[in-house]
C-alpha cells in the first residue's frame, strides 16, 4: 500500500502528524489504542491518493499521559504499520 510511513511528534502532546507515501489510491483504517487496547480513535482514512497525504489527528489533549499504539491496517484488517507512541 505505501512506500513510506512518517509519524510525528513522537512524544506527543495534542495532535499527532501521519503522513502515508502510497504507492496507488487506497484507503486505510487508523486505530490510536492505550496499552490496554482501549479504542481512542478509529478514523478510516477513505480516498488516500498516490503520492504524499497528510493525516492529521488532533484535539488529543484530554488524554492521559503515557503510551499508546498506533495501527495502521489496511480495509481487510491487515496490519500495514505500527508504532508506540508516547502522550506527554
Amino acid at each position: 500500500m505505501s512506500t513510506a510511513i512518517s509519524v510525528y511528534p513522537n512524544p506527543f502532546d495534542h495532535f499527532i502528524q501521519i503522513e502515508l507515501t502510497c504507492a496507488e489510491n487506497r484507503d486505510c483504517i487508523i486505530l490510536l489504542a492505550d496499552l490496554k487496547d482501549n479504542r481512542i480513535i478509529r478514523m478510516l482514512g477513505a480516498g488516500l491518493e498516490k503520492g504524499v497525504n497528510k493525516i492529521p489527528l488532533d484535539d488529543l489533549q484530554s488524554l492521559q499521559l503515557g503510551e499508546y499504539q498506533l495501527d495502521i491496517k489496511d480495509p481487510t484488517g491487515e496490519s500495514i504499520y505500527e508504532t508506540m507512541l508516547i502522550k506527554q
